[in-house]
């Protein structure tokens, strides 16, 4: 049998009942590549008394041999944040599906879910788009007319920022502030909200309008994850949350 299991935010949020299954099981592996990854794996082994193997993008979507060990013992995918938001696992059900292994899946939190500590309005969330790293005569714009769109029906946006693992590369609020101001000539983006490092014990979550927030270096964002968020029209119980709880860099023209 299959267990795709959700690992949440940051290692301890590892629910009690995946805890417990994992203590019963011998095969356990780790998805590293599909999502950003920081947590304690030296932790996690020694809290389930249990050896945990990484596996790389080849290892889970090219030559997943946990497949085939699955169909004669029990293994655990380890995924952080909810296993079933990054396509790829649910490709891994449908693989597993058709060898006739048996899955079963374990929720758990993501920033789709923490995403609403911003005070953002789950329910008013439009499409989420990703920004890529620019390349050589390479300029993506469909995360922006995503925002746009998003933004003429009065939805806020959840930009992804881009991890390119294999460089070592997690791109930063600076950079991806950047490349939006270069995208939005008519001035359609005047506010954003920052989510840096949801679920750890320095999380931030930073608004202001995008002409200051450009102003501040990488250093000032911090170490990844990192989030964006492009809000829409605020409703007054949103804008309140903000401006009581999150960090303010608003030009005084534009409070």
């Amino acid at each position: 049998m299959l267990y795709l299991i959700g690992l949440g935010l940051s290692e301890k949020e590892i629910s009690l009942k995946a805890f417990e299954l994992l203590t019963k099981i011998d095969n356990i592996y780790l998805d590293t590549y599909t999502n950003y990854f920081d947590f304690d794996l030296l932790w996690l082994e020694n809290s389930l008394n249990k050896k945990v193997s990484p596996l790389s993008r080849e290892d889970i979507e090219k030559n997943p041999l946990f497949l085939e060990t699955a169909k004669k013992e029990d293994v655990a995918l380890l995924v952080s944040g909810d296993p079933l938001v990054a396509t790829t696992h649910t490709d891994i059900l449908l693989r597993a599906n058709k060898k006739g292994i048996q899955t079963k899946v374990l929720h758990s939190s993501s920033i789709y879910s923490a995403i609403a500590e911003t005070g953002l309005h789950i329910y008013r969330f439009g499409k989420t788009a990703s920004i890529p790293y620019p390349e050589e005569n390479f300029f993506p714009r469909s995360f922006y007319d995503v925002t746009i769109e998003n933004k003429e029906r009065n939805l806020h946006t959840m930009l992804l920022l881009d991890v390119k693992k294999e460089k070592n590369l997690f791109m930063n609020p600076k950079e991806a502030i950047d490349i939006l101001k270069r995208l939005d000539e008519n001035n359609n983006i005047k506010d954003i909200v920052v989510i840096s490092r949801i679920s750890h014990e320095n999380q931030r979550i930073i608004y202001g309008d995008m002409e200051e927030l450009a102003k501040f270096e990488k250093e000032f964002y911090g170490p990844p994850p990192h989030t964006l968020v492009i809000p829409a029209e605020l409703h007054f119980a949103e804008e309140e949350y903000l401006l009581t709880l999150a960090e303010i860099y608003k030009n005084s023209k534009n409070k």
